[in-house]
């Protein structure tokens, strides 16, 4: 079963651009984690997003949390308050 991560972050008004650039120039270092299939980002607010992470199972989400940790810690001038990130048991379907 994989591992699904779901990381909501409230961002700075009029910021959503900026991160999701920040993020996408970051994704290099969340694409080489063992285990990590893929991840989307989602505008799930005025000033939020989402951020969904898939892994081959929910042990390979947990050990990326360092590396997450990292990122969103050079993302907290832009953030509004701290990322809430869950990890769950789920599936991953592919085409």
């Amino acid at each position: 079963m994989a591992g699904i991560s779901k990381t909501v972050v409230s961002v700075q008004p009029g910021k959503v651009e900026e991160v999701i650039k920040f993020i996408d120039s970051q994704s290099c270092l969340l694409t080489q984690l063992e285990g990590e299939i893929g991840f989307a980002v989602a505008i799930t607010g005025t000033d939020e997003i989402t951020i969904i992470g898939v892994y081959d199972n929910t042990e390979s989400a947990e050990a990326a949390s360092g590396t997450v940790q990292n990122v969103f810690s050079d993302l907290a001038p832009l953030m509004a308050s701290r990322p809430n990130r869950s990890i769950y048991s789920g599936e991953w379907f592919a085409r």
